[in-house]
């Protein structure tokens, strides 16, 4: 989300997005709908992220857990790059998790992580083809919570598939969860594109799909456009690192 566009969400907390691209949009009405019954599967897999940046700035975001204490999320969730701020960019100071939090209310508390992961496209260029990190938790909650497996697919399978993304948008009320799906709208080698509806704070959400009975991730949502939203895609090396940080 562009720096001039960040919009204070709750108790003065930005919205933590990418500098350098469009704020994530609602394109037309907006068809999100709000999740109360967060505490059960699958919403709790998605989780209400509170980032506190290098200079101590404080951000919202979203995850989404991948396995018992690792949770996938976008990389400028992690390592803030290219703010325009000294002593902003580089990897958080700690992040807050919520899973499955609704509003005021915390059913799975509140989890601090301090051990994050991203990789160097990402770290050292600030390429968004490579914008997709981890987080750590010193706990294995997901096995209460649950989690959503992730796969790669064919440019054929992506285009013919429902992507879904529920999360935690800085313009609705603090900390509630919202949820959309469409189509799929245009595959490239290394990003996924639809007309789902988000806005800033559902950095890092899952777009997942339906595949033999399960939900399983295929892009992690980070970018806004005039006419569709965008996440990275989940392709072969994406997959090999989060098989290696869900270790």
């Amino acid at each position: 989300m562009a720096a001039a566009d960040r919009r204070a969400a709750g108790h003065r907390r930005g919205v933590l997005g990418p500098p350098p691209v469009a704020a994530e949009t609602v394109h037309g009405p907006d068809d999100r709908v709000q999740i109360t019954d967060t505490s059960v599967y699958p919403w709790r897999v998605h989780c209400s992220l509170l980032i506190t940046a290098a200079d101590n700035s404080r951000w919202i975001g979203t995850g989404w857990f991948i396995g018992p204490h690792t949770l996938a999320t976008a990389g400028h969730v992690v390592y803030i790059k290219n703010s325009g701020v000294a002593g902003r960019d580089g990897w958080v100071k700690s992040i807050n998790v919520m899973p499955g939090r609704n509003g005021n209310t915390l059913p799975y508390g509140v989890v601090t992580s301090t051990s994050f992961r991203t990789v160097n496209g990402w770290a050292n260029n600030g390429d968004e083809n490579y914008d997709y990190g981890a987080i750590i938790l010193p706990n294995n909650l997901g096995n209460t919570t649950g989690w959503f497996g992730f796969g790669v697919w064919s440019d054929a399978d992506l285009l013919k598939t429902v992507g879904n993304i529920s999360g935690y948008p800085g313009d609705k009320p603090a900390g509630t969860q919202w949820y959309d799906a469409r189509g799929v709208a245009s595959v490239g080698p290394r990003k996924v594109y639809y007309d789902i509806d988000t806005a800033g704070g559902q950095s890092g959400s899952s777009v997942y799909h339906f595949y033999n009975g399960g939900r399983y991730g295929i892009a992690i949502h980070a970018y806004g456009g005039a006419v569709t939203n965008s996440g990275t895609r989940i392709t072969t090396p994406v997959y090999n690192n989060y098989v290696a940080w869900k270790a």
